[in-house]
């Protein structure tokens, strides 16, 4: 069993790549990151929507409610392992939480393609439509958090949802890990894990929550679905990832990638520390075996 600790004392997973790349949050010092806004100390963590971030004493604060707050990190990154605690506390609330990996998504500041638009939307009114790779990712909840699931979105409001999806039920008033792992495997395929920590007297206990195999063909959006929304996919001809076009070809997506990030829903007085994104091995992954 791999049983190294991160910078914050944290079990890890997987082992990180040699000389890849680390971020581990920096929240000590007093400040708050507006919407659309880079960290001022940390030029690769910022938010994009959201009332703010609170920061200071090593934790991030959510206290006004909001729609949708999106915690971003800028790569490139491709086989990662994600993890962050968050706590909702007694007079707070969220009705989904995700941690979303191998992102081209548009981000803070419409990274990494700004050639974004808005388009009309099939049943009324505009969506913003952004021509990179979604993302793969982890969702906890929909409505409320009493489920746990997997997803793809291949490109910006275009997903094949619920993958798989179990049972799982977050408490209020103490802090839970999150943590997911994105990997390439054998074949070429991507492996999605996710891992929680719901007693945090010790940071490793870590069980594995759910996980989902992507090997090119289970993972399609549907033609119902595409036909709603061709007119983003004639928008994002030879835009961005370039990958409009044919969009089924891309349920696998193996390049490094701009973001890995965090959405929080409907989220009010929630508190978040010790978030981090790593870069791990990928030699002989699949041969590892983690705790369950």
């Amino acid at each position: 069993m791999f049983n190294t600790l991160d910078k914050f004392g944290i079990r890890e997973i997987y082992p990180t790549k040699e000389n890849g790349l680390e971020w581990f949050a920096d929240w000590d010092r007093d400040r708050i990151i507006s919407r659309n806004s880079f960290d001022p100390y940390d030029s690769r963590f910022g938010l994009a929507n959201g009332t703010g971030l609170i920061i200071g004493e090593g934790n991030a604060r959510i206290r006004a409610f909001n729609s949708s707050h999106r915690l971003y990190v800028k790569g490139p990154w491709l086989n990662t392992e994600q993890t962050i605690y968050i706590r909702i506390n007694s007079d707070g609330a969220a009705s989904s939480i995700q941690l979303r990996s191998r992102s081209n998504h548009y981000g803070i500041k419409k990274l990494p393609y700004t050639d974004v638009g808005y388009i009309a939307k099939p049943d009324g009114g505009r969506e913003i439509m952004t021509c990179g790779f979604g993302n793969y990712l982890v969702k906890w909840g929909e409505k409320q958090l009493d489920f746990i699931s997997i997803e793809l979105e291949i490109i910006h409001g275009l997903y094949r949802r619920h993958l798989q999806d179990k049972p799982f039920v977050i408490t209020k008033d103490k802090y839970i890990g999150f943590k997911t792992v994105t990997r390439t495997v054998q074949n070429g395929q991507v492996k999605l894990e996710a891992y929680n920590n719901l007693d945090v007297s010790s940071q490793s206990n870590w069980r594995k929550t759910i996980e989902f195999l992507f090997d090119g063909n289970n993972a399609a959006v549907t033609d119902a679905t595409l036909a709603k929304h061709q007119p983003y996919l004639d928008y994002c001809k030879d835009k961005g990832d370039k990958i409009s076009g044919d969009l089924n070809n891309h349920q696998i997506w193996n390049k490094p990638s701009y973001w890995n990030w965090i959405r929080i829903n409907n989220a009010e007085n929630i508190d978040l520390k010790y978030y981090s994104v790593r870069e791990i091995q990928q030699d002989d992954l699949s041969q590892m075996q983690f705790m369950k």
